[in-house]
């Protein structure tokens, strides 16, 4: 009787979780049998299923933490009596995101904003107002350098144009991967001021410095400010509606929670991915045919393959490198709002150009309630606050908002910071570059492994969501392919 009740008791707290949490959303026990597994319940793997949902196709998601969403979370607070949720992880996707379609499928409410920004160049702040954006550069740049700036992004347009996964590239654009991006750009003798500018608003982009990444692949980020910018998107009141509306859609009970794959091994009737329950530390066996890892591709060392993966597409992890994010959360009262007002306005985001990288406001439209200044520091200074402790990461955050806004410290009512996992943002060197051979092997699918995330595309979450579109299409087409074989 008593382990009947522990049971129960046990149920009861899992069904609370379920209705009631908006990062812990089932404890499905994962079925012995589904026709595609995909390891990992983040951006991509939800984005997999998605699309598998659309064409009938059977599949199970398992997924180590606790929580779907991977690096999407979003944090609930209560200041003065209000909640306040802001998002201590990935959380904006651009136009040209595949995401956008899923946005709008699901009816989520929107906040949409342009690519240029408020920007810190050579110590001046140059803010965007209410003007327009050919304005705006206009502000920037003298003449003649706005037609340099001009003259540059016609030369890499058709450049950018052409940048597409498992392509055969020109052998002149694809000798770009050689350089780095410092390199290129110094090539092109711009002027100093737009030099600058296309290195501080790429920067926050690839999350490491200029000259740590490939020209080829520094120009590819370009895209997203091409003529007046592209539009970004990030999700009303927080993303953790994104991942919980996907999550829905897919069905939660197609989600196990606390699961660990250990192994995927190729066998007579399928694939066994076996992998450790994290509650109960059994060992346990799901049978697929096709198995999607969406994992960061750093962690596949930590599965064994039987047959093991391809020396090319080890080389391949082996050889990439890493972008660095870290933010901060800043409470301060609707008072503080004059550092970046001007007018009736705000000029945030600011891209700072210093150790607080990307400052913006992380509960827009909050009204006379206590304000969210969010920090993206990116690159060597967020590789330094990812490793420190948190009150010497304090004491910089600190020191760089008072250098850059003498005063504003004192209005800081409490401060919360977030690191990122190390390796967590892609990037490929120099030498290497997300369009070449070695890029193409892991978009290759062996032994009825396909890798997807953002990892095996780009730097983004829209990375996330091309690999999904992709490895979707793959296993839709080579299941079709074999049915009909099977009508022969």
């Amino acid at each position: 009787m008593a382990k009947h009740w522990s049971i129960v008791a046990w149920a009861l707290v899992l069904a609370f979780f379920w209705f009631s949490s908006p990062n812990e959303l089932t404890a499905a026990v994962p079925p012995a049998r589904t026709q595609v597994a995909i390891v990992g319940a983040g951006l991509s793997g939800l984005a997999t299923a998605y699309y598998l949902r659309k064409a009938h196709i059977p599949y199970h998601l398992i997924e180590l933490n606790d929580r779907v969403g991977g690096r999407v979370r979003t944090v609930e607070y209560e200041r003065s009596g209000i909640q306040i949720r802001a998002d201590a992880g990935m959380e904006e996707y651009w136009a040209s995101n595949p995401a956008s379609q899923i946005l709008k499928e699901l009816k989520l409410p929107l906040i949409s904003d342009v690519a240029p920004s408020s920007i810190v160049i050579q110590s001046h702040l140059y803010p965007l107002d209410t003007e327009s954006i050919p304005d705006f550069f206009q502000k920037i740049f003298s003449k003649s350098e706005f037609e340099e700036f001009q003259k540059f992004q016609t030369k890499v347009e058709p450049m950018i144009r052409v940048l597409q996964p498992n392509r055969n590239l020109p052998d002149a654009l694809l000798k770009l991967k050689d350089i780095s991006l410092a390199e290129y750009i110094r090539d092109q003798r711009l002027p100093s001021k737009v030099s600058e500018w296309i290195r501080i608003s790429l920067e926050c982009e690839i999350g490491t410095s200029w000259d740590k990444i490939s020209a080829l692949d520094g120009i590819a980020e370009f895209h997203v400010f091409l003529g007046n910018g592209e539009n970004c998107y990030r999700v009303k009141g927080g993303n953790f509606k994104f991942v919980e509306s996907m999550a829905k859609a897919v069905g939660l009970h197609h989600i196990s929670l606390h699961q660990r794959v250990t192994k995927v091994a190729e066998r007579k009737d399928g694939i066994e991915i076996h992998y450790i329950d994290m509650l109960s530390n059994e060992n346990r066996t799901l049978k697929a045919n096709y198995v999607v890892l969406t994992i960061p591709l750093f962690h596949l060392k930590t599965i064994q393959f039987d047959p093991p993966l391809s020396e090319k597409k080890w080389k391949a992890v082996q050889t990439m490198g890493h972008g660095s994010y870290f933010k901060a959360h800043l409470f301060v009262p609707p008072s503080a709002q004059h550092f970046w007002m001007r007018g009736s306005g705000s000029i945030l985001p600011i891209l700072s150009d210093s150790k607080i990288g990307v400052i913006y406001e992380g509960n827009p439209n909050a009204g006379n309630h206590t304000r969210v200044i969010t920090l993206l520091v990116h690159g060597d200074w967020a590789e330094k606050l990812n490793h420190f402790s948190m009150d010497q990461v304090r004491t910089e955050i600190f020191d760089g908002l008072e250098k850059f806004w003498p005063g504003f410290t004192k209005e800081i009512l409490d401060a919360e910071f977030y690191p990122y996992a190390d390796g967590a943002i892609a990037s490929w060197p120099v030498g290497r570059s997300r369009f070449d051979s070695l890029s193409n092997e892991i978009r290759r699918p062996e032994h009825g492994i396909y890798l997807a995330g953002d990892f095996t595309e780009t730097s983004h979450s829209d990375g996330a969501f091309i690999s999904a579109e992709r490895v979707s299409s793959q296993i839709i087409h080579e299941s079709q392919r074999m049915e009909a074989a099977s009508h022969r």
